[in-house]
């Protein structure tokens, strides 16, 4: 038997298919962890070929589950017309690729500021609106967290907090990137770098700054706190910091910005300022989407793919659910150095 076959296909349509028994096509159709990997998507193959559907309502009623993963994520706001609408999108797309061969659906459930994004936890969990949560924006101490640990629904974060017991995270080793960059600043003899931040009650930008001052104090450079800046990560927020650092009696040499968005308006800033870069100063940048292989002139970065935490956070969400440790679920990714430009001034 080939392809479609008369009348509604049945699980026996795909046992004749592939030769397996009705118990090992039922267990793989249920995504049972007892079934080979390779006899699963055997399986999930033969039931696309002949069009076979599970009747996911009366597994949701046998099994209790939903089949849901909630993604809690910071939405673009309607004056959002810079830069954040990019990476919100690539994230949901990145976790929605990430499940799309199990039964499991990403429900999306946007939200504009810290309340909402509690409240619509609080929803989930007590409803159980979903099998599980991915939760973004992540602050040391996050209520949504401890909320999620409190009612035991399983959840990953996309960012670490300072919470205990441990639980699932994908992030960035911001703590690497930013130590990396300011080592190789002040190798090339630079004594003050600026750092554009994210919003300060963030956790990451709580780590990136922890970073940048023990870099800074490992070197024997003194830590001046109107080097640092903190802001929605935009072009706007780049230009116009590079505008008012700029104008310093002793002015930084380097600047060390969150995302390429925010090295753009640096550079919009370095041409409103009358600064020449690899001249009057240098800009750093980390980035996820390459958009900063364009810029002229090149700036150095910290490159790691969205795609690729996105992908990481659907496994980690899926084996949560499936009961893995929290200790077995937490990664830290190390972005690619790309050295575009020499860190040295050059008069």
């Amino acid at each position: 038997m080939t392809g479609r076959s008369a009348g509604r296909p049945t699980i026996r349509t795909i046992c004749a298919l592939t030769g397996l028994s009705t118990a090992t096509v039922s267990k793989a159709l249920r995504q049972s962890p007892h079934v080979r990997p390779e006899t699963r998507r055997l399986v999930e193959d033969a039931a696309r070929r002949v069009g076979y559907a599970t009747n996911l309502h009366g597994v949701q009623l046998r099994t209790g589950k939903t089949y849901q993963i909630a993604a809690i994520l910071p939405a673009p706001g309607p004056d959002s017309d810079e830069w954040e609408g990019v990476e919100y999108a690539l994230l949901l797309s990145g976790l929605s690729r990430a499940v799309e061969h199990t039964r499991y659906r990403i429900a999306l459930f946007p939200v504009r500021d810290d309340d909402e994004a509690l409240e619509a936890t609080a929803r989930i969990a007590t409803n159980r609106l979903a099998d599980g949560v991915v939760l973004a924006g992540t602050q040391p101490d996050d209520a949504r967290v401890r909320l999620l640990q409190d009612g035991g629904l399983p959840f990953v974060t996309y960012g670490t907090t300072h919470l205990s017991p441990p639980h699932p995270f994908v992030d960035t080793d911001n703590t690497a990137v930013i130590g990396r960059s300011m080592a190789r600043l002040i190798a090339a003899g630079h004594r003050r770098a600026a750092l554009l931040n994210p919003p300060a009650h963030l956790s990451y930008a709580v780590t990136r700054l922890e970073s940048y001052r023990a870099t800074l104090a490992g070197a024997g450079l003194p830590f001046d706190p109107a080097l640092v800046a903190h802001g929605r990560l935009t072009p706007g927020f780049g230009r116009a910091q590079v505008l008012t650092l700029s104008a310093l009696a002793d002015p930084p040499t380097a600047y060390v910005c969150a995302n390429e968005a925010v090295a753009l308006g640096a550079l919009s800033g370095f041409a409103a300022a009358g600064l020449v870069h690899g001249r009057d100063a240098v800009i750093h940048a980390s980035d996820d989407l390459n958009i900063s292989a364009y810029f002229t002139p090149p700036i150095t970065t910290f490159y790691l793919p969205i795609a690729r935490p996105a992908a990481l956070l659907g496994d980690h969400i899926l084996r949560a659910i499936a009961g893995e440790p929290a200790e077995t679920l937490q990664t830290l990714l190390v972005p690619d150095l790309i050295v575009r430009s020499d860190d040295r001034l050059h008069p």
